[in-house]
Order: structure tokens, then sequence, then C-alpha cells
């Protein structure tokens, strides 16, 4: 029996973020399905400092949090695809979708830690991926140390030792 996640992100202000309903006003389903499918089951309680989503007309930036976090330097085109802060944990999810900015490569997140050296909060990088197809058309370049997360397969990721 598949299990159901009903834990809804939370903006800072505590309000819920929702997308809308499936339709014709719902687009990009790869970061659609990363913030409904992924961040409910491996980030509950979380709030998004960052995402944005032009084809869904959404951005969201916490610039005042990100600056308490010293992240308030990096511009905003360099920030991953999306940002969650777990409070409870004080983990930092750093998420690129693959149809948006790629995988996490190695250049690519260690230019993110140079980035955030200051940042006392642990970070967990992932790729997010329709499928193992995509995943394997990538696995040789995505950083080790980092997670992937395949949308067809939602109860799962793939850690790159």
């Amino acid at each position: 029996m598949q299990q159901t996640h009903n834990t809804t992100l939370k903006m800072l202000n505590g309000a819920a973020f929702f997308f809308a309903s499936p339709g014709p006003d719902r687009h990009n389903s790869l970061l659609v399905d990363t913030i409904e499918l992924f961040a409910p089951r491996y980030t509950p309680g979380a709030y998004i400092l960052r995402l944005q989503d032009p084809t869904n007309t959404i951005d969201i930036l916490e610039r005042n949090q990100l600056q308490q976090f010293s992240l308030g330097t990096i511009p905003s085109p360099d920030l991953p695809d999306i940002l969650l802060y777990q409070a409870s944990k004080r983990v930092l999810f750093c998420v690129d979708v693959l149809t948006m900015h790629g995988f996490v490569s190695l250049q690519r997140k260690q230019t993110l830690e140079q980035a955030m050296i200051s940042c006392p909060l642990r970070r967990v990088y992932i790729s997010s991926c329709y499928d193992f197809y995509d995943y394997k058309q990538f696995a040789d370049r995505i950083a080790w140390g980092t997670y992937v997360w395949l949308a067809h397969a939602p109860e799962h990721t793939i850690f790159r030792w």
C-alpha cells in the first residue's frame, strides 16, 4: 500500500504553500513533483527559502533569512533551484532540478560550498530527475556525497558515495 504524505511546506510567515491544482494553469512538472513529492517525504516541516519557477509565476526568495545564514551575498541565479530549511535539524536542502539548473556536479557543489562557507547549517545536495533513464545519462557527472531523487520512484533516493 502506497503511503500518502500530507505534510505541507510552509513559507517563513507560516502560510502553507501550494501550486495550482493539476490542469492547464500548472506547468514545469519536475519542479512541481519535487516540491509535492520529495519535500514532504524527506524534509517534513521545512520552510521554503528559495523557489523560482517562472512558468508557474512563482518567485520566493527569503532574503532576510538567507542573510541570517550568511547566504545573502550569493546572486539569486547562482542559488540552487530550491532551498528548503528544516529548522528542527538545522539542515539546508539544496535542490537542483534537472530541467532547470541541471544536476549537482562536482564543480557546482564546490562552487556552492565555497559560496556557503560561512553558513552554519548542514547542507544536503540533491539532484532531482524524472526517472532512472535521466539519472543514467548524468550518473558519471553527479557529485559524490550528494543525493539523487527520481520523481517516478519518489519513495527512494540514491546516495552517490
